[in-house]
Protein backbone atom coordinates (compact mmCIF):
# COMPACT_ATOMS: atom_id res chain seq x y z
CA UNK A 1 0.00 0.00 0.00
CA UNK A 2 1.30 3.43 -0.93
CA UNK A 3 1.89 5.80 2.00
CA UNK A 4 -0.71 8.51 2.44
CA UNK A 5 0.17 11.97 1.24
CA UNK A 6 0.11 14.68 3.88
CA UNK A 7 -0.92 18.31 3.44
CA UNK A 8 1.06 20.79 5.52
CA UNK A 9 1.10 24.38 6.69
CA UNK A 10 4.35 26.31 6.40
CA UNK A 11 4.23 27.03 10.13
CA UNK A 12 1.87 24.56 11.88
CA UNK A 13 1.83 26.40 15.22
CA UNK A 14 1.06 29.74 13.61
CA UNK A 15 -1.63 28.09 11.44
CA UNK A 16 -3.30 26.49 14.45
CA UNK A 17 -3.39 29.84 16.24
CA UNK A 18 -4.77 31.56 13.14
CA UNK A 19 -7.48 28.95 12.61
CA UNK A 20 -8.57 28.84 16.26
CA UNK A 21 -8.91 32.62 16.24
CA UNK A 22 -10.67 32.64 12.87
CA UNK A 23 -13.26 30.14 14.09
CA UNK A 24 -13.67 32.06 17.34
CA UNK A 25 -14.50 35.19 15.33
CA UNK A 26 -17.22 33.31 13.44
CA UNK A 27 -18.66 32.16 16.77
CA UNK A 28 -18.51 35.70 18.18
CA UNK A 29 -20.35 37.15 15.18
CA UNK A 30 -22.97 34.41 15.49
CA UNK A 31 -23.29 34.70 19.26
CA UNK A 32 -22.94 30.93 19.58
CA UNK A 33 -20.05 28.72 20.70
CA UNK A 34 -19.57 25.14 19.56
CA UNK A 35 -18.29 22.27 21.62
CA UNK A 36 -14.88 21.20 20.31
CA UNK A 37 -14.40 17.47 19.83
CA UNK A 38 -11.39 15.54 18.59
CA UNK A 39 -11.95 12.12 17.02
CA UNK A 40 -9.01 9.76 16.51
CA UNK A 41 -9.08 8.02 13.10
CA UNK A 42 -6.81 5.94 10.89
CA UNK A 43 -5.97 9.20 9.13
CA UNK A 44 -5.04 11.14 12.26
CA UNK A 45 -7.16 13.35 14.51
CA UNK A 46 -10.26 15.08 13.18
CA UNK A 47 -11.70 18.29 14.65
CA UNK A 48 -15.48 18.29 15.07
CA UNK A 49 -17.66 21.29 15.93
CA UNK A 50 -20.64 19.99 17.92
CA UNK A 51 -23.98 21.50 18.91
CA UNK A 52 -26.61 20.18 21.31
CA UNK A 53 -24.74 17.01 22.26
CA UNK A 54 -27.00 16.85 25.32
CA UNK A 55 -30.08 16.29 23.12
CA UNK A 56 -29.55 12.54 22.90
CA UNK A 57 -33.00 11.84 21.47
CA UNK A 58 -32.88 14.59 18.83
CA UNK A 59 -32.40 14.08 15.10
CA UNK A 60 -28.69 14.03 14.29
CA UNK A 61 -26.83 15.53 11.34
CA UNK A 62 -23.21 15.45 10.23
CA UNK A 63 -22.04 18.25 7.89
CA UNK A 64 -19.05 17.83 5.56
CA UNK A 65 -17.61 21.01 3.96
CA UNK A 66 -15.99 21.49 0.57
CA UNK A 67 -12.38 21.58 -0.56
CA UNK A 68 -10.16 24.51 0.46
CA UNK A 69 -12.58 25.34 3.30
CA UNK A 70 -13.21 24.29 6.90
CA UNK A 71 -16.23 23.30 8.94
CA UNK A 72 -17.61 26.66 10.06
CA UNK A 73 -18.06 27.81 6.47
CA UNK A 74 -21.43 26.11 7.04
CA UNK A 75 -22.39 28.67 9.69
CA UNK A 76 -21.63 31.96 7.96
CA UNK A 77 -24.16 34.58 9.08
CA UNK A 78 -25.79 32.14 11.52
CA UNK A 79 -27.04 29.94 8.67
CA UNK A 80 -27.34 26.94 11.01
CA UNK A 81 -29.32 28.78 13.66
CA UNK A 82 -32.61 26.96 12.83
CA UNK A 83 -30.92 23.62 13.54
CA UNK A 84 -29.90 24.68 17.05
CA UNK A 85 -33.49 24.62 18.27
CA UNK A 86 -34.04 20.86 18.24
CA UNK A 87 -31.27 19.06 16.31
CA UNK A 88 -27.98 17.56 17.44
CA UNK A 89 -25.37 18.21 14.80
CA UNK A 90 -21.68 17.93 14.06
CA UNK A 91 -19.55 19.89 11.58
CA UNK A 92 -16.33 18.31 10.33
CA UNK A 93 -12.95 19.81 9.50
CA UNK A 94 -11.90 17.41 6.73
CA UNK A 95 -8.48 15.79 7.08
CA UNK A 96 -5.96 17.04 4.53
CA UNK A 97 -7.81 20.34 4.00
CA UNK A 98 -6.76 23.72 5.51
CA UNK A 99 -8.40 23.26 8.89
CA UNK A 100 -7.69 21.99 12.39
CA UNK A 101 -7.70 18.28 11.50
CA UNK A 102 -4.65 16.20 10.62
CA UNK A 103 -3.03 16.73 7.23
CA UNK A 104 -3.28 13.08 6.18
CA UNK A 105 -5.22 12.91 2.90
CA UNK A 106 -7.70 10.08 2.27
CA UNK A 107 -7.22 8.67 -1.24
CA UNK A 108 -9.98 9.43 -3.70
CA UNK A 109 -9.65 6.29 -5.84
CA UNK A 110 -10.26 4.00 -2.87
CA UNK A 111 -12.65 3.56 0.03
CA UNK A 112 -10.54 5.85 2.26
CA UNK A 113 -13.08 8.66 2.59
CA UNK A 114 -15.79 6.15 3.44
CA UNK A 115 -13.60 4.41 6.02
CA UNK A 116 -12.58 7.73 7.59
CA UNK A 117 -16.18 9.02 7.73
CA UNK A 118 -17.34 5.72 9.26
CA UNK A 119 -14.70 6.08 11.95
CA UNK A 120 -16.07 9.54 12.70
CA UNK A 121 -19.55 8.11 13.21
CA UNK A 122 -18.06 5.47 15.49
CA UNK A 123 -16.19 8.11 17.50
CA UNK A 124 -19.35 10.20 17.83
CA UNK A 125 -21.41 7.18 18.85
CA UNK A 126 -23.85 7.60 15.94
CA UNK A 127 -25.44 4.35 14.82
CA UNK A 128 -27.42 6.06 12.06
CA UNK A 129 -27.59 9.71 11.02
CA UNK A 130 -28.44 12.13 8.24
CA UNK A 131 -25.40 13.45 6.39
CA UNK A 132 -25.06 16.71 4.46
CA UNK A 133 -22.17 17.57 2.17
CA UNK A 134 -21.22 20.48 -0.09
CA UNK A 135 -18.89 20.04 -3.09
CA UNK A 136 -16.08 17.73 -1.85
CA UNK A 137 -18.30 17.11 1.17
CA UNK A 138 -20.91 15.68 -1.19
CA UNK A 139 -18.36 13.23 -2.57
CA UNK A 140 -17.45 12.24 1.01
CA UNK A 141 -21.13 11.58 1.69
CA UNK A 142 -21.31 9.31 -1.37
CA UNK A 143 -18.22 7.41 -0.20
CA UNK A 144 -19.74 6.96 3.26
CA UNK A 145 -22.98 5.69 1.71
CA UNK A 146 -20.98 3.08 -0.22
CA UNK A 147 -18.84 2.05 2.76
CA UNK A 148 -21.50 2.01 5.50
CA UNK A 149 -24.98 2.34 3.96
CA UNK A 150 -26.75 1.14 7.10
CA UNK A 151 -25.26 4.04 9.05
CA UNK A 152 -26.87 6.72 6.85
CA UNK A 153 -30.53 7.70 7.14
CA UNK A 154 -30.42 10.04 4.15
CA UNK A 155 -27.75 12.01 2.28
CA UNK A 156 -28.37 15.60 1.22
CA UNK A 157 -25.84 16.78 -1.37
CA UNK A 158 -25.32 20.44 -2.21
CA UNK A 159 -23.49 21.18 -5.48
CA UNK A 160 -21.70 17.87 -4.98
CA UNK A 161 -18.49 16.65 -6.48
CA UNK A 162 -18.53 12.93 -7.23
CA UNK A 163 -21.34 12.83 -9.81
CA UNK A 164 -19.94 14.84 -12.72
CA UNK A 165 -16.44 16.01 -13.60
CA UNK A 166 -15.16 19.45 -12.67
CA UNK A 167 -16.23 21.82 -15.46
CA UNK A 168 -13.52 22.76 -17.95
CA UNK A 169 -15.39 25.80 -19.26
CA UNK A 170 -13.14 28.79 -19.87
CA UNK A 171 -14.96 30.97 -17.33
CA UNK A 172 -14.78 28.33 -14.60
CA UNK A 173 -11.09 27.62 -15.13
CA UNK A 174 -10.29 31.32 -15.31
CA UNK A 175 -11.97 32.33 -12.06
CA UNK A 176 -10.72 29.27 -10.14
CA UNK A 177 -7.12 29.64 -11.27
CA UNK A 178 -7.00 33.43 -10.93
CA UNK A 179 -6.41 33.63 -7.14
CA UNK A 180 -4.14 30.56 -7.21
CA UNK A 181 -1.79 31.96 -9.84
CA UNK A 182 -2.05 35.58 -8.67
CA UNK A 183 -3.18 35.47 -4.99
CA UNK A 184 -4.24 39.06 -4.41
CA UNK A 185 -7.28 40.37 -2.57
CA UNK A 186 -8.62 41.81 -5.81
CA UNK A 187 -8.39 38.49 -7.65
CA UNK A 188 -9.83 36.64 -4.68
CA UNK A 189 -12.86 38.94 -4.69
CA UNK A 190 -13.36 38.28 -8.41
CA UNK A 191 -13.28 34.55 -7.68
CA UNK A 192 -15.78 34.93 -4.83
CA UNK A 193 -18.16 37.10 -6.88
CA UNK A 194 -18.09 34.98 -10.03
CA UNK A 195 -17.56 31.39 -8.85
CA UNK A 196 -18.54 31.10 -5.18
CA UNK A 197 -21.20 33.71 -4.39
CA UNK A 198 -23.78 35.41 -6.58
CA UNK A 199 -24.26 38.95 -5.23
CA UNK A 200 -26.63 40.42 -4.31
CA UNK A 201 -28.95 37.39 -4.05
CA UNK A 202 -26.38 34.91 -2.74
CA UNK A 203 -23.97 36.85 -0.51
CA UNK A 204 -22.87 37.18 3.11
CA UNK A 205 -22.68 40.35 5.26
CA UNK A 206 -19.42 42.31 5.16
CA UNK A 207 -17.89 40.98 8.43
CA UNK A 208 -18.29 37.40 7.20
CA UNK A 209 -17.09 38.33 3.72
CA UNK A 210 -13.95 39.80 5.26
CA UNK A 211 -13.35 36.57 7.20
CA UNK A 212 -13.83 34.52 4.04
CA UNK A 213 -11.14 36.57 2.32
CA UNK A 214 -8.83 36.39 5.34
CA UNK A 215 -9.13 32.59 5.54
CA UNK A 216 -8.75 31.94 1.81
CA UNK A 217 -5.73 34.22 1.44
CA UNK A 218 -4.06 32.60 4.43
CA UNK A 219 -4.68 29.13 2.96
CA UNK A 220 -3.38 30.19 -0.46
CA UNK A 221 -0.12 31.51 0.97
CA UNK A 222 0.46 29.01 3.77
CA UNK A 223 -1.19 25.64 3.01
CA UNK A 224 0.34 23.00 0.75
CA UNK A 225 -2.36 20.59 -0.36
CA UNK A 226 -1.02 17.16 -1.39
CA UNK A 227 -4.18 15.12 -1.72
CA UNK A 228 -6.40 14.14 -4.64
CA UNK A 229 -8.71 16.63 -6.30
CA UNK A 230 -12.41 15.73 -6.57
CA UNK A 231 -13.37 13.42 -9.44
CA UNK A 232 -16.61 11.60 -10.29
CA UNK A 233 -17.32 8.15 -8.98
CA UNK A 234 -17.48 5.28 -11.41
CA UNK A 235 -20.96 4.69 -12.79
CA UNK A 236 -20.94 1.25 -11.14
CA UNK A 237 -20.37 2.92 -7.76
CA UNK A 238 -23.33 5.25 -8.29
CA UNK A 239 -25.46 2.23 -9.22
CA UNK A 240 -24.56 0.55 -5.92
CA UNK A 241 -25.93 3.36 -3.75
CA UNK A 242 -28.84 2.23 -1.58
CA UNK A 243 -29.26 5.37 0.54
CA UNK A 244 -31.91 8.03 -0.11
CA UNK A 245 -30.13 10.82 -2.00
CA UNK A 246 -31.37 14.41 -2.25
CA UNK A 247 -29.79 17.09 -4.44
CA UNK A 248 -29.80 20.83 -3.76
CA UNK A 249 -28.05 22.71 -6.56
CA UNK A 250 -27.17 26.30 -7.37
CA UNK A 251 -28.43 27.59 -10.70
CA UNK A 252 -25.18 29.55 -11.23
CA UNK A 253 -22.70 26.86 -10.18
CA UNK A 254 -19.76 27.12 -12.61
CA UNK A 255 -17.81 24.23 -11.07
CA UNK A 256 -20.50 21.55 -11.35
CA UNK A 257 -23.35 22.91 -13.53
CA UNK A 258 -26.69 21.67 -12.17
CA UNK A 259 -28.24 20.30 -15.36
CA UNK A 260 -25.42 17.81 -15.88
CA UNK A 261 -25.44 16.75 -12.23
CA UNK A 262 -29.17 16.08 -12.43
CA UNK A 263 -28.87 14.22 -15.74
CA UNK A 264 -26.19 11.86 -14.43
CA UNK A 265 -27.87 11.41 -11.05
CA UNK A 266 -31.22 10.51 -12.63
CA UNK A 267 -29.48 8.04 -14.93
CA UNK A 268 -27.22 6.33 -12.41
CA UNK A 269 -28.47 6.84 -8.81
CA UNK A 270 -31.38 4.48 -8.35
CA UNK A 271 -32.25 5.88 -4.91
CA UNK A 272 -32.35 9.53 -6.00
CA UNK A 273 -35.35 11.16 -4.30
CA UNK A 274 -35.27 14.30 -6.41
CA UNK A 275 -33.52 17.63 -6.88
CA UNK A 276 -34.02 21.31 -6.19
CA UNK A 277 -32.31 24.11 -8.12
CA UNK A 278 -31.95 27.41 -6.27
CA UNK A 279 -31.98 30.47 -8.57
CA UNK A 280 -29.15 33.00 -8.42
CA UNK A 281 -27.05 30.69 -6.25
CA UNK A 282 -23.45 29.79 -7.03
CA UNK A 283 -21.03 27.06 -5.97
CA UNK A 284 -20.57 28.19 -2.36
CA UNK A 285 -24.09 27.03 -1.60
CA UNK A 286 -23.28 26.12 2.02
CA UNK A 287 -23.20 29.89 2.71
CA UNK A 288 -26.78 30.27 1.43
CA UNK A 289 -29.47 30.58 4.10
CA UNK A 290 -32.04 29.59 1.50
CA UNK A 291 -30.14 26.35 0.85
CA UNK A 292 -29.80 25.59 4.57
CA UNK A 293 -33.50 26.25 5.07
CA UNK A 294 -34.18 23.67 2.35
CA UNK A 295 -31.85 21.22 4.10
CA UNK A 296 -33.83 21.75 7.30
CA UNK A 297 -37.14 21.05 5.55
CA UNK A 298 -35.68 18.00 3.80
CA UNK A 299 -34.58 16.51 7.12
CA UNK A 300 -37.95 17.23 8.65
CA UNK A 301 -39.90 15.97 5.61
CA UNK A 302 -41.73 19.21 4.92
CA UNK A 303 -40.73 19.77 1.28
CA UNK A 304 -41.46 17.99 -2.01
CA UNK A 305 -38.64 17.38 -4.49
CA UNK A 306 -38.98 17.52 -8.27
CA UNK A 307 -38.12 14.28 -10.05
Amino acid sequence: MKPHRISTFKNPTEAENFLEEWNRQIETLNGFSYERLTISTSFGNTRIWAANTHLTDAKTIVFFPGARTCGLFWDMDNALKPFRENHRFYIVDVNGQPGLSAGTCPRLKSSDYGVWATELLDGLGLKKTTIVGASLGGLICLKLCLESPRRVKKAILLNPAGIQSFSTSISNLYYNLLPIVWPTLSNLNKFLNKAILCPPHHAVPTPYRNLLCEYLLYALFNHKFRGDYPAPLEKEELHRLTTEIYLILGEKDLLFPPDETIRLAEEHILTLQGSQILPNTSHGIETSKEALELVWHTINKSVCYAY
